[in-house]
């Protein structure tokens, strides 16, 4: 059953992305597309609030790819901070930065071990890390750069 409940920002949950269509259907667009993200995977919820039931996430891979990490666009999360069950072994996952998206939260669904759900919250500074490496994504580190103080506003007498 999927989540009924507004994830907190850093929750490791599972993220339905679909599959493939199979036979491929025309429009390519109705549907995913090969290197688009896909099938059942654990996903962090960088916003959980979103309208309409939406929520922001970034999913995670077991995958290593050494350029997305030296360019800052994965994130590598220590396989102690993902717990084993009988979906998941042990290992080094990496948030994938470049592919957060908006899901609806039916999409959603709480990570589970064979005794239930496991609420899973990533620390405070891997969820900066991450949130770093989706601006690096866009183009937006300069908006992290100090602003000037805003100006006073006239005090009315």
């Amino acid at each position: 059953m999927s989540l009924r409940y507004q994830p907190k920002v850093g929750e490791i949950v599972e993220c339905d992305f679909g599959q493939f269509p199979n036979p491929p259907i025309e429009p390519r667009a109705n549907g995913r597309i090969p290197n688009e993200m896909r099938k059942r995977r654990l996903s962090a919820v960088l916003n959980g609030r979103l309208p309409n039931g939406c929520v922001l996430v970034v999913p995670l891979s077991s995958s290593h790819n050494s350029d997305a990490v030296e360019r800052g666009y994965h994130v590598l999360l220590d396989a102690s901070l993902v717990p084993v069950t009988h979906a998941y072994d042990p290992r080094d996952r990496w948030a994938i930065a470049e592919c957060v998206t908006h899901v609806s939260r039916d999409r959603l669904y709480p990570l589970r071990d064979r005794n239930g759900p496991l609420k899973v919250q990533l620390p405070r500074q891997i969820v900066a890390d991450i949130q770093r490496a989706v601006l690096r994504s866009c183009s937006g580190l300069s908006l992290l750069a100090r602003e000037p103080a805003p100006e006073a506003a006239p005090q009315l007498a």
